[in-house]
């Protein structure tokens, strides 16, 4: 549901169209809980003023504003996506220099930043990350935290049981046939490979849902 997350993603083209009626398409089509859930996501997170935050695949920009918000002009929020279209989109709205930039990069690739943020935001792109990439992508995110940082993802609920599950799957085969691998991905086992030590799950929507609270250190 979030913008593309590699160059070779098969649906980075239908990301690049899509990107100027996004979030008004999402809104829609969830009856406004789609924002509601990236705003709970943020409360997860917590951004503190004066904090820096990146905005992993950040799409429209629309959750790194809501940050922006919270770091205040103390911080430092930088959102990272390799859509151009959605970078354009983002830039547009909110702005894109100062203490909020956007960069048009293939998060799969090697980051810059190392011991960089207070903090890690993403929401519905770790399920369309293509599986041989997810680790590796944890990796540069634990690496590019401070020592004391978090990352919080809010996503589908990779874990999900019951009922929840078949209405996630039936949803995937029909909208996400290619990312349906997500749901055998180990989350949390993963997190503790990386190196995370403290990871906290909250179940939205019948479990369907998930956001996800990762800290570096368990104080």
């Amino acid at each position: 549901m979030r913008s593309a997350l590699c160059q070779d993603h098969p649906r980075k083209d239908f990301f690049e169209k899509i990107a100027p009626h996004y979030d008004l398409l999402l809104d829609i089509l969830t009856f406004g809980n789609y924002a509601k859930f990236l705003r709970k996501a943020v409360k997860v997170l917590g951004p503190k003023r004066g904090e820096k935050i990146l905005d992993l695949c950040s799409g429209t920009g629309r959750a790194a504003s809501w940050i922006l918000q919270a770091v205040g002009e103390e911080g430092e929020v930088t959102g990272m996506d390799i859509t151009q279209g959605m970078i354009d989109v983002a830039r547009n709205r909110y702005g894109g220099s100062g203490n909020l930039i956007f960069l048009q990069k293939d998060v799969t690739q090697p980051w810059e930043y190392q011991n960089h943020f207070d903090g890690i935001f993403t929401s519905f792109a770790l399920h369309e990350l293509p599986e041989k990439y997810r680790l590796g992508v944890l990796e540069r995110s634990y690496s590019a935290l401070k020592g004391k940082g978090r990352m919080v993802i809010a996503d589908f609920n990779p874990h999900v049981l019951g009922t929840a599950r078949i209405i996630s799957l039936i949803f995937f085969k029909l909208f996400e046939r290619g990312n349906l691998n997500f749901f055998d991905f180990n989350q949390n086992e993963t997190f503790k490979k990386v190196g995370f030590k403290k990871i906290k799950t909250f179940s939205i929507s019948a479990g369907i849902l998930q956001i996800t609270l990762a800290r570096k250190r368990l104080d």
